[in-house]
C-alpha cells in the first residue's frame, strides 16, 4: 500500500495494529491457524473495499472485529455445507472406503472439472481455501466463486440422483 496520509495507508496503519488482535481473536474461534489468518484477510479486504464506511464509523477497530465476526460465521457455514455435502456422498455410497474412487465413479462428468477437484480437495483432503487458491494460483475470490459453484452442481446431481 502506498504511504502517506490517505485512506490505504489508514487501513495500512490499521491492518499492523490491529492484525495480530484479530488473528488471535479468529484462532480461538476457528481453532485452525490457516483459516484464522483467512478470516482476517478476507476482513481487511472488506475493509478496502468499504474504506468509506470503516473511516466513516466512530470505532474503526470495533468495525474490523464485526466484519471478522460476520466473515468467521459465514466461513463456518461455507465449511458445513461443504462437509454436508460430503457427507451426503459417503452416506449414499456406504462411509469413507475408496470415497475419492467412489465419487469419480458417480459423478464422473463432474469429477473432469477442475472445480469438482477443488471441492474434493477441500472437502476431503481438509484443505483451505487460501491453500487451495495459492496451490492453483488463483485468486481467493475466485477459488471461492469455483468451490461455490462445485457444490451446487453436486447437490443438484444428488438431487437429481435420489428421484427414482
Amino acid at each position: 500500500m502506498p504511504g502517506g496520509d490517505g485512506p490505504d495507508a489508514r487501513v495500512e496503519t490499521l491492518y499492523r495494529r490491529m492484525f495480530h488482535t484479530l488473528y488471535a481473536y479468529a484462532l480461538r474461534g476457528m481453532s485452525d491457524p490457516s483459516l484464522a489468518e483467512e478470516a482476517v484477510q478476507d476482513t481487511f479486504r472488506v475493509a478496502c473495499e468499504r474504506e468509506d464506511k470503516l473511516f466513516a464509523s466512530d470505532n474503526p477497530e470495533g468495525w474490523l472485529m464485526n466484519v471478522l465476526k460476520n466473515v468467521i460465521r459465514s466461513t463456518r457455514r461455507e465449511r458445513a455445507r461443504l462437509a454436508e455435502t460430503v457427507l451426503e456422498v459417503l452416506d449414499e455410497n456406504g462411509g469413507a472406503a475408496d470415497v475419492e474412487l467412489d465419487l469419480d465413479t458417480l459423478y464422473g462428468d463432474l469429477s473432469d472439472s477442475e472445480d469438482f477437484r477443488l471441492l474434493k480437495r477441500i472437502a476431503l483432503d481438509r484443505c483451505t481455501i487460501l491453500e487451495a487458491a495459492e496451490e492453483l494460483g488463483i485468486p481467493l475470490e475466485t477459488c471461492k466463486k469455483r468451490v461455490q459453484r462445485a457444490r451446487k452442481r453436486l447437490q443438484k446431481r444428488l438431487r437429481e440422483d435420489a428421484v427414482p
